[in-house]
């Protein structure tokens, strides 16, 4: 066809052009970077030559963005000046009985310099939702109108986003044991598989004992009080289904709010939501014991000084919704696989202007009474960020 013909000429100019230069206008360093994705192993398989997948590779230090999009081999070139770089590569495909489904790839930190450089990126498609999705994460705290920090405010909405009862027996809320802002994540080896944590506390019951209606959500406090009466700025938390307790000096623990269960924390004190947003949450919910999926999700660590450790990776396969959290200034590194986050979120630049403020999933659309929440799996567009909490309230 002729318009196949224009496209490949044009593709064996640009080519031409991307090989005939080694440095920009301003004398900086250029390497022509060649994109190859490719499915994963452990993924469903599915055709490249049918989708067209874009590129963008963003230059750590300079910010700077470069965009193009796949070959039907899905192979793509860019001229790029040297330095470290994230690059990104998603298509949407549409599946049957499920919409569009993005399919993503992440290379975080790869150093390009020189002539030419290969990067092979592995492509996953992520999972569709399973109804349970974060709504309101609010781990910032606030400040009194006297300006002293009050962190006791914290929690974390569960929403039921589907059409039937669904039931919160026996989902955990875990934080990540890495920190976004860290320029390398120690457990990159893993991601793919699990995401190591510091953080688990799980929802009592034996199956059908927390039935929560559609278009309806579940509060999970620190402490489940009407903090307002004791400061001002904060947020009425009377209402919360279950708070974390860690049976300690420091901690409340409210009577009229059942207490989640201790499943593990690396905590010798109380256990808080980092405020500043360098850790990242995600619910799961496993088929065996606990005690049964511990043992077997079980990994050791050398610490710097030699002694060693013990944590616990949570498989992907078993998280129901994942928000990855960061800061506009510091993010280096993620600690999700995008199958499960391809973005993330944040709730302020670690500023002063994150102390009463949440990250909020949007709207997607209504269905009568009932707000359906956007649930890509990407939280820079699931989210508003830096918002006012607002539990329960759907709108």
């Amino acid at each position: 066809m002729r318009t196949t013909r224009i496209k490949l000429v044009a593709a064996l100019f640009a080519a031409i052009a991307l090989a005939s230069c080694s440095k920009d206008d301003d004398g900086v360093p250029m390497s022509i970077l060649t994109i190859k994705a490719s499915i994963a192993e452990n993924a469903e398989k599915i055709a490249i030559d049918l989708l067209e997948f874009s590129v963008e590779a963003t230059n750590s230090t300079t910010g700077k963005k470069y965009t193009t999009v796949t070959d039907a081999n899905g192979q793509a070139t860019l001229s790029v000046e040297e330095g470290i770089y994230n690059i990104k590569v998603e298509a949407n495909r549409e599946i049957p009985y499920q919409g569009k489904t993005p399919v993503r790839g992440l290379v975080e930190n790869r150093t390009i310099k020189g002539k030419e450089v290969a990067v092979d990126v592995s492509l996953t498609i992520s999972k569709p939702s399973s109804g349970w999705v974060f709504k309101e994460l609010y781990f910032t705290g606030s400040k009194t109108p006297k300006g002293s920090l009050y962190y006791k405010d914290k929690y974390f909405e569960l929403y039921n986003n589907s059409n039937q009862v669904l039931y919160a027996d026996g989902i955990s809320l875990c934080e990540t044991s890495h920190m976004t802002v860290s320029s390398e994540n120690p457990w990159a080896s893993y991601i793919t598989k699990g995401v190591v944590v510091q953080t688990i506390y799980t929802i009592p019951g034996s199956g059908m004992k927390y039935p929560v209606e559609p278009g309806t959500s579940i509060i999970l406090a620190d402490i489940g009080i009407d903090h307002t009466i004791e400061n001002a700025n904060s947020v009425n938390l009377s209402s919360a289904d279950f708070e974390w307790y860690d049976n300690h000096s420091l901690d409340v623990d409210v009577p009229e709010v059942e207490n989640l269960i201790k499943t593990y924390s690396n905590s010798l004190t109380i256990w808080t939501p980092h405020n500043r947003g360098f850790k990242s949450y995600f619910i799961f919910r496993q088929e065996e014991s606990m005690d049964e999926f511990l043992t077997k999700n079980k990994v050791t660590f050398t610490n710097p000084n030699g002694s060693s450790g013990v944590a616990y990776l949570i498989p992907n396969s078993t998280i129901l919704d994942a928000v990855e959290v960061s800061t506009p200034s510091d993010f280096a590194s993620k600690a999700f696989a995008t199958e499960l986050d391809a973005g993330w979120t944040h709730a302020g630049d670690a500023n002063e202007a994150r102390f009463g403020k949440c990250v909020r999933r949007k709207i997607e659309k209504k269905e009568g009474n009932r707000v359906i929440y956007k649930d890509t799996n990407n939280s820079t567009e699931d989210f508003e960020n830096t918002v006012t909490p607002k539990p329960r309230i759907y709108e």
